[in-house]
Formats: C-alpha cells, structure tokens, sequence
C-alpha cells in the first residue's frame, strides 16, 4: 500500500491557519458571551455598584442637556470629602476625570440604562482581543498569534476590570491595538484617529501614547518625526487636560487626587498641580526609586500576575517595557484608596496592550522555541493558572453565588437566595416615583442613576440645588440586610452599617417608611409610616447590631 501523499504545504498552512483562527474566534466568544452574562447577573442581582451609577447619571444628565453633570461624582468632590458640603446639582464630573469619548456611549445609556454600560465594556473588550489578534498575524506565524490572543481572553487583568463596574479605560486597549495595527501597515487615517481619541479616554491616557511613541524612537528610529508627533500630543493632552481644562470645572483634581495619589511627594500640601508633582518627585531620587518596588511583595505579584497568561514573557520583551515604561511607572509610584496595584480593577488597561504587543514582538525573534511541544504545553498551563486564579478571587464580587467571598469569618450568599433578594429589592424601588431626588446605599444605586439627584446613603441626605440652597431628599433607599451580611468579614461594610443606624436613627419621624422587606428599608420624606413598619425597621436595627 502506498503512504497517503502529504498536503502541498501552502495547503497545510491554510489549514493551521483556518483552525488557529477558529480557536480565536471560540476564546473571544466564551469570553463575550460569559462577559455578558456575568453583567446581566450583575445588574439583575443588584451587585453593580457605585461607579456604574456614576456612569450612567452623567450619560443620563448629558442627554438632558446637562453634560458630565453627576451628583454622585459631586459626592466625590473636595467640597464634600474636605469641605463638609452637601453634594451639588450641576455639578460636572470633567473636574475629576478628562473623559470626553463617553459621549459616544450616551445615547445607549439613554436607552438602555446602566445595563448598556455592561454590554459596552465587554464587546469593547472582546473587540480589542480579536484586533490584538489581527495585529499578531502581522508580525507572527498562525500558530503563535493564537496563543497570544487566547492568552488575552485568558488574563486575570483583563477578566477582572471587565467583570466589574464599567470604566471609562474599557476603551483604551482597541485603541491602542488600532494604532500600533495603523504603524504595523502604515494606513495613516488609523494613526490619526487612534491617536487622536487615546487621549480623550481620559486626563492620563496620553502617557500610554507617549509609550508608544518612545517605542517607535527606539525600535523604528526611521520614523521619528511620528514618534515625536505622537510624543508632543500624547505629553501635551495630560499636561493640558490636568493643568488647564480640568480646573476650568472644579479643583478636584489638584486639591484631592493628586495629593491622595502623590501626597508622599508633597507633604505638608493640601494641593498640588500635576506639573508640581513631577517636579517635587524628580526632586527625591531615592523616594523615586523606593517606591518603584515598595511594597516588593505586592509589586512582584503584581508583575506576575499581569504576565502568566503569556508564560512571563513580558517580563523579559524590551518591546514591552518599552510600550508599558510610562504608564507602569505611574502605577508603580502612586499610591491611593484604590490600590492601583490590584490586578481586578481598570488600571490594569493601562499597561495590558503593551505588554501583548510586546509579547508578540518577543515572539517574532524567538519563533524557534515554539516548535517545542513541551513550551507550547507551559504556556497553555499558565493560561489554565491565570483562569483559575482569576475565578478564585471572585473579582468585584461578580461571582459571589459561587465563589465565597469570605471563609473566616465566612461569608456567602447562594445563587437562588440572591436572585430571589435582587427580584424583592427591585420590586420595593418601584414605590419611588421617577425623577425625584434620593439617597440610597451603593448597591441601590446603579437602578435609581438615571434622575438629576442621587446621593449616597448614610453619607448625605441633603443636596445644594443650582442656586447653592440646601435641601433635603424626598426618599431613601437602603439595604441594611447586605451590609448586615457582609459586616463581620469587612471593615468598610461594618463601618458603613454602623453609620446607616446612625443616620436612620438621627431621622426619627421626619422620613415615614413606605416599605420594608428582607431588611430593605425605603422611605419617603413627611409621610407617615406603613403600619407596624416602625416596630420592624427597630428590630431590623437591633438584629444588624447584635450581629
């Protein structure tokens, strides 16, 4: 018998090619799919929080002819956290984050509420892994352009941010992939457009454009006017977005994000521009270089974690340091209630499209080692770890019906009671009319954003109307039951609990309850109590002290 003849080799590459390309597609799929999924669980299960209903309260008033204006963010302001002032009307959130491109997702959030958040930040997400992958095709074989953007759809750091609150850097890697795909085939509108909207992400994408550009100087010296267009741009976007447009709307950014980020650079300032924090920092060489690794454990888990979807070849691509050195370095040096170090929230999208571009570009000078079947194997094994480890850590609390969120003390809530919880708890919001003013604990927040006022719960129940007169809200939401819940294992939420019995105590009568159930309390100013709700509301209110 004669051996079955070989296909023509053209014929074989085409078909590694179709089946890599088909395993692309089914990693980007599981990834959207899951995503959505997750984001339904979240809306539905009343498990989005703060920053969702931030998001969708400034697309909401932006529609209304009232941009960026957002109570919520005023509740963030250094007029509230410093000043003891009651959030505000009119209030526009520029002054604490650039981020002009949200306006293309205003009309969805119009339509859809805050569930079309969910839904944009994970097809950007999906859309920016499938161009990751179309760039690799560029620079590498089918086989290894894959596993490089199976490893994308496989990343804790890329997992974790998508499966939260939605967040306005959700845009930034398609647009970064965009670019370097515009320089890879010299289409010169792709580069202008990406270019153009990367800094309009926010105040401080324009560093992730200046790592780009560095890139391009050292990699490709020939193309060094573009490299120092670029540079100029990227630099000149955050230099005037923090030091002149943001101030136009508030000193938020000078007096609270800056000192709470880069106080260490600055002690003894209550406010510091972006410009004299570079210069203070410059200033101090040994802090410098003290807090690039301090603390050393958590900056080394944080590397790794960042990296094990691709065996850790990051760590040792000098394309990738290259594209990640300017961003990474303000990671690595601020600091901040939102550790930007944490591998599940948004600041990771800073760094992620460098280090798979530079993954990639590792790869086209190394093609040799992937004819080993055992690395090829290692690889698929990191994957399989960053996948575990990400479900482990239950990121943003999405998977809490089934990964604990405590074990000592411990602490979780199954599937169908928060379902069933979720469905009571929307059922009790429908009493509030539409529109009127409230104030209401985080998770009740994202369902009630799209109206002029809403405030958080026990912090405020006021508000400054737009002639700066104080007044009062017309209803309360608050979910005592949750917090009650989650108290024995979280200082926040224990200390949160205890500021609501506080507050709903100081109220007395002034508030009159209008339902309560499954520890959900919701109460309407100058009304008078549902009968035998008083009695249940100070039981509901001993329970959650004794517990």
């Amino acid at each position: 018998m004669s051996p079955t003849p070989l296909p023509p080799p053209r014929l074989a590459l085409t078909r590694l090619s179709s089946k890599a390309g088909r395993a692309v597609a089914l990693a980007a799929l599981l990834f959207a799919v899951t995503g959505l999924s997750i984001q339904l669980w979240r809306l539905l299960s009343l498990t989005a929080s703060y920053d969702q209903g931030i998001f969708t309260q400034v697309l909401w008033n932006t529609l209304r002819g009232h941009p960026f204006e957002s109570t919520l963010s005023s509740q963030l302001s250094t007029n509230v956290i410093h000043a003891g002032q009651p959030p505000a009307l009119g209030y526009q959130r520029l002054g604490q984050h650039f981020t002009p491109l949200l306006l293309l997702w205003a009309p969805l959030v119009g339509t859809l509420g805050s569930g079309a958040l969910g839904v944009i930040q994970v097809l950007l997400v999906t859309a920016a892994g499938l161009t990751l992958h179309r760039l690799a095709r560029h620079w590498l074989p089918a086989g290894p352009a894959a596993l490089i953007s199976i490893s994308f759809f496989a990343a804790n750091a890329v997992i974790g941010p998508a499966w939260g609150n939605f967040t306005d850097l959700c845009q930034l890697p398609l647009l970064v992939f965009l670019l370097l795909l515009g320089l890879e085939t010299r289409r010169t509108a792709v580069i202008a457009v990406a270019a153009l909207l990367i800094p309009l992400v926010r105040e401080d994408t324009g560093v992730v454009l200046m790592g780009v550009s560095l890139w391009l100087l050292v990699r490709q010296r020939q193309r060094w006017p573009l490299a120092l267009l670029l540079l100029l741009w990227g630099g000149a976007s955050v230099l005037l977005a923090m030091n002149v447009w943001m101030p136009q709307f508030s000193d938020d950014n000078a007096r609270r994000f800056m000192v709470e980020n880069f106080g260490h650079y600055i002690e003894g300032q209550e406010e510091a521009s972006s410009l004299e924090v570079l210069r203070s920092a410059l200033g101090q060489p040994p802090v410098l270089l003290r807090e690039l690794v301090n603390p050393p454990d958590q900056t080394l888990r944080y590397l790794i974690g960042l990296t094990l979807p691709l065996m850790l070849v990051p760590l040792v691509s000098i394309d990738a340091w290259l594209l990640i050195s300017l961003p990474m370095l303000g990671l690595l040096l601020a600091r901040g209630s939102n550790n930007p170090l944490s591998i599940n929230i948004r600041y990771t999208y800073l760094v992620v499209p460098g280090l798979y571009a530079g993954a990639a570009l590792w790869w086209q000078r190394h093609l040799g080692l992937f004819q080993s079947r055992r690395l090829r194997r290692v690889w698929m094994g990191c994957m399989a770890l960053s996948l575990i480890f990400t479900l482990t850590s239950n990121p943003n609390r999405s998977i809490s019906w089934l990964v604990p969120d405590s074990v000592s003390p411990w602490v979780h809530v199954g599937l169908q009671e928060s379902w069933q919880r979720a469905r009571q708890s929307r059922l009790l919001l429908q009493v509030i009319p539409p529109g009127v003013p409230v104030a209401a604990s985080t998770h009740l927040v994202p369902p009630l954003a799209r109206r002029e006022v809403l405030v958080r719960f026990p912090q405020s129940i006021t508000y400054l109307d737009r002639g700066g007169r104080e007044q009062p809200v017309d209803w309360v939401a608050v979910d005592l039951e949750r917090l009650r819940r989650y108290a024995p294992a979280f200082e926040e939420d224990r200390d949160v609990l205890q500021l609501c019995r506080e507050r709903l105590q100081a109220m007395g009568t002034d508030f009159g309850i209008q339902a309560l159930r499954d520890g959900v309390v919701i109460l309407e100013r100058g009304a008078a109590d549902v009968e035998g709700s008083r009695d249940g509301l100070e039981q509901l209110l001993r329970a959650s002290d004794q517990g």
